[in-house]
C-alpha cells in the first residue's frame, strides 16, 4: 500500500449519529432467538439500520521461543535474509498425509496447548502438545470426505468445528480438563483410534457447500461459516440449529470464489465477509440483512476491483478499523461507524503480466503502537508495514519497513507477541520457509529463518511462546 499525500488525506470521522454501530456494549442473540431461516436467492437485500441489541505430506511443525531471547537474536543480524539465524523445529506433528490448509492453537493450561488442524487428506486432526516435556498425541477427528479447509476453537476451548468442501460441519466437545498423555502410537488417517481428547458432538444437517472459512462469536457459542455458494450460514452449537442465512455475495459475478473471508467484529455486534465479487459486507446477525457493502465505485467508494482475498480488523486505539486487501494488491481501510473507507493504495504495483495479489493482513497486537501497525504480504514476495494513525488522526498509512522474500510470495503472517522485541512478525513464504523479522529499521532485518517445510506454508498460529506452522 504506497501512502498518499498526507496533505491530502481524509480525517478518521469522529463519532456518528449511527450510534448503533459503533462497537460499545457487546450484543449476543439469546437461544430463544435461534430460528431456522429459508435461503431466497432471488430476494435482494436491502440496506437497514442496525439493531444494537444485536504437499501431501505437509508435516504441522511446533517452534518453541524463548522469551527475552530477541534482543539476543538482534544482535549481529543481517540485511540479507538469508542470513539470519537458521532454526529447525522443536517438534514435527506428521500425523496428516496431506497438505495442512488450516489451524487453530489454544492453551488450557500453562505449557499445554491443544492444536486443531484441517488437511488435504480429508481428515481433521487435534493435537495435544506438552511444550515442558515435549510430549504429543495426535488424533484424527474422522467424518469427512473432502479437504478440511477449516477448524477453529470456540472462545472457551469447550468446541472445536471442522468443515470441508463437501459442506461437512463436525463439532466436537471436549472431553476432559488437561493434557492427556501421549499413547504408545498417535492415531494417523490410515488407521485412526477413536478420539479421546475430543469427542464428535454433532454433525450438521446439509446446508451450505465448499465451506470455506469458520469464524466463532467472542462472547458466546456461536459459529459461522462461509460457501463457495456465496451465501454465509449461521448456527447455535449447542443445538445445531440454523440461527441465520446471509444471502448477498454472487459467486458467479467477477472472480468468482463465493464468499473467501469472514469474521464477527470485535465486540460481536456485526459479522464482516468478503467475497469473490469484490465486496465487503457488513451484517446485522440479528435479522440477517447487510447494513453497508463496500465495492468499488458504488457511493464513490474505492475498493478492490477484483477479488477480496483476506481482512483484518484493528485490535488497538482504531478498533473499528478494517484492512481489506483483493487480488489485484489493492488495500482499504474501513471505518465500520461511519461505513466509509478512510485510506486506500496498492500494497504492490504490478509490471504488465505480474501477479500482486494481496495474501494477509495483520494489524500489530495492541501493546504494539497501540495496535496500529498494518502488516501486509503477498505473493510478489513483499512484506510491507504501514502506520495508520491513532484515534482521530489521518488514515494515509505511512510507510515504516519493508522485507523482500527473494524466493516466493508472502502466505501467511503474524505478529510475535511476547515480552522483549516490540516490533517483530512471522511471515510463511511459498518457499517452505518461515522467518522472524525485525521490522523496526526501515528495511527489516531477518532474526531467524526456520527450516523444515519441503513445500510452501499455508498456515501459521502464534500463542505465547509457541509458534505452529503447516
Amino acid at each position: 500500500m504506497e501512502p498518499e499525500p498526507t496533505n491530502n488525506d481524509p480525517p478518521l470521522p469522529g463519532p456518528s449519529d449511527d450510534d448503533d454501530l459503533v462497537d460499545t456494549a457487546p450484543v449476543f442473540l439469546q437461544e430463544n432467538e435461534a430460528e431456522e431461516v429459508q435461503v431466497d436467492d432471488s430476494v435482494p437485500i436491502e440496506d437497514e439500520e442496525m439493531d444494537s441489541n444485536m504437499d501431501t505430506n505437509m508435516d504441522v511443525e511446533v517452534e518453541g521461543v524463548a522469551p527475552g531471547s530477541s534482543d539476543q537474536m538482534l544482535e549481529g543480524a543481517e540485511e540479507e535474509e538469508e542470513e539470519g539465524e537458521v532454526a529447525l523445529p522443536t517438534l514435527t506433528l506428521d500425523g496428516h498425509r496431506g497438505p495442512v490448509y488450516a489451524m487453530s492453537l489454544v492453551s488450557p493450561s500453562p505449557g499445554a496447548y491443544y492444536l486443531a488442524t484441517g488437511s488435504g487428506d480429508d481428515t481433521a486432526g487435534l493435537s495435544s502438545i506438552d511444550t515442558a516435556t515435549g510430549a504429543t498425541k495426535f488424533e484424527t477427528l474422522p467424518g469427512h470426505s473432502e479437504s478440511v479447509a477449516a477448524v477453529a476453537f470456540s472462545k472457551d476451548q469447550t468446541l472445536v468445528a471442522s468443515c470441508d468442501y463437501a459442506g461437512t460441519i463436525s463439532l466436537w466437545m471436549k472431553a476432559a480438563d488437561g493434557l492427556p498423555p501421549p499413547p504408545a502410537s498417535s492415531s494417523t488417517p490410515d488407521s485412526p483410534a477413536a478420539p479421546t481428547t475430543y469427542k464428535l458432538d454433532r454433525t450438521l444437517p446439509p446446508g451450505p457447500t465448499d465451506v470455506e472459512w469458520v469464524a466463532w462469536h467472542p462472547l458466546g457459542n456461536v459459529f459461522s461459516v462461509g460457501s463457495t455458494d456465496g451465501t454465509v450460514w449461521m448456527y447455535l452449537a449447542k443445538t445445531g440449529a440454523v440461527m441465520q442465512v446471509f444471502a448477498g455475495h454472487d459467486p458467479d459475478n467477477g472472480d468468482g470464489g463465493g464468499v473467501t473471508c469472514g469474521a464477527f467484529s470485535n465486540c460481536g455486534k456485526h459479522l464482516l465477509t468478503g467475497g469473490g465479487e469484490g465486496s465487503f459486507r457488513i451484517w446485522n446477525p440479528k435479522n440477517g440483512l447487510a447494513r453497508h457493502v463496500f465495492k468499488d465505485g458504488q457511493d464513490n467508494c474505492q475498493f478492490t476491483k477484483g477479488q477480496v482475498t483476506c481482512f483484518h480488523q484493528n485490535l488497538g486505539a482504531s478498533k473499528d478499523i478494517v484492512a481489506v486487501g483483493g487480488n489485484d494488491g489493492f488495500v482499504a481501510l474501513v471505518h465500520i461507524p461511519s461505513k466509509k473507507t478512510v485510506g486506500s493504495g496498492l500494497h504492490h504495483s504490478p509490471e504488465a503480466g505480474e501477479t500482486s495479489s494481496v495474501e494477509c493482513l495483520r494489524f500489530s497486537p495492541a501493546n504494539v503502537v497501540n495496535g496500529n501497525l498494518l502488516a501486509s504480504g503477498g505473493v510478489d514476495g513483499n512484506l510491507k508495514v504501514f502506520e495508520i494513525g491513532v484515534g482521530g488522526g489521518n488514515q494515509s498509512g505511512l510507510l515504516r519497513s519493508t522485507a523482500s522474500h527473494k524466493s516466493g510470495g508472502v502466505t501467511c503472517l503474524r505478529w510475535k507477541e511476547t515480552t522483549g522485541l516490540d516490533r517483530a512478525l512471522y511471515t510463511g513464504c511459498a518457499d517452505g520457509k518461515i522467518r522472524l523479522w525485525d521490522v523496526r529499521p526501515s528495511t527489516a532485518l531477518v532474526l531467524k529463518v526456520f527450516k523444515g517445510h519441503e513445500d510452501m506454508v499455508l498456515c501459521l498460529d502464534v500463542l505465547d511462546n509457541v509458534l505452529v506452522s503447516g
